[in-house]
């Protein structure tokens, strides 16, 4: 008698979401906020905050410069619902939104929405973003409600 092989395979695993190599003042930006607080580049000359980050401050071409912690509140500024991906990693969690946040302090960000439906976005709505390390030198996003209150 012959063994037969089985007809059932293991389920695959999804694949890992992509995680780029930071480098420079992205790679700054990024470590700073794998603390678990947002940090925003700050001119020392003109106290505008500024995403991306750079060298030198649009405003006033001032090279001097801090990392300042954010509250990571602000509110909706705009957004888009994908259907499709070209990252395998994120196919489970089709269709997914991504949110641009204008932060409190003026810069925008984006984010994925989490514990909230695309229907509950409108413009100005209050959120705020949740950093969740990938690795030390890397943050995804997520957009949350702001609970009033």
């Amino acid at each position: 008698m012959t063994a037969q092989a089985s007809s059932t395979n293991p389920p695959a695993a999804s694949p890992r979401k992509y995680v780029p190599e930071t480098e420079g003042l992205n790679r700054e930006f990024f470590e700073n906020c794998a603390s678990g607080t947002l940090h925003l580049q700050h001119c020392d000359e003109c106290a505008t905050y500024r995403h991306p980050p750079r060298y030198y401050c649009q405003h006033c071409f001032s090279d001097r410069w801090s990392w300042e912690p954010s509250s990571g509140q602000g509110t909706v500024a705009s957004w888009v619902t994908s259907h499709f991906t070209v990252d395998r990693g994120w196919v489970d969690e089709l269709p997914y939104t991504t949110v641009v946040v204008e932060l409190d302090e003026g810069p925008r960000l984006l984010g994925a929405i989490r514990n909230m439906t695309v229907d509950d976005l409108h413009l100005g709505k209050p959120v705020r973003l949740v950093g969740e390390p990938k690795r030390d030198d890397f943050v995804f996003f997520w957009v949350e409600p702001l609970e009033a209150g």
